[in-house]
């Protein structure tokens, strides 16, 4: 039967607690047979808890500065894409802004020309009238 393993992110505090019991299992194993004094044993014991304590702190450190790194380029590409919305939106405004003014052109241009149809048309109609009346 295969049992499938469940992969998913591990909160790196997780792997760094898990590191930090083994090697302290080792550690405390290591000394119980090892053939020493008492007071070298817990020399031993200390020098090795410090570089341990040290190589965490050092760890955590870099974890650190890893986490600070990856918020700063993750606010840069929010402050980018925004950016690049804001640009798009004000474009689609002025393509809006100038078709709106192109239309209203238009419009204007289309009654002026009905004004000036319009007006010939009463000209000439005047002008029928006062012919008619003259007859």
């Amino acid at each position: 039967m295969h049992m499938m393993w469940n992969r998913r992110r591990t909160d790196p505090s997780t792997i760094l607690y898990a590191v930090l019991a083994g090697a302290g299992a080792g550690l405390v194993v290591g000394m119980l047979l090892a053939p020493k004094s008492g007071d070298d044993m817990r020399s031993d014991i200390g020098s090795t808890v410090d570089e341990y304590l040290d190589a965490a702190r050092e760890r955590a450190e870099s974890l650190k500065a890893s986490a600070s790194s990856m918020a700063q380029k993750g606010v840069q590409e929010v402050r980018r894409t925004t950016d690049m919305i804001a640009d798009k939106v004000k474009d689609a405004v002025n393509r809006g802004e100038q078709e709106a003014h192109n239309v209203v052109d238009r419009t204007a241009a289309a009654a002026s020309e009905g004004a000036q149809k319009g007006q010939k048309a009463a000209k000439q109609a005047a002008s029928d009238l006062q012919s008619g009346a003259h007859a």
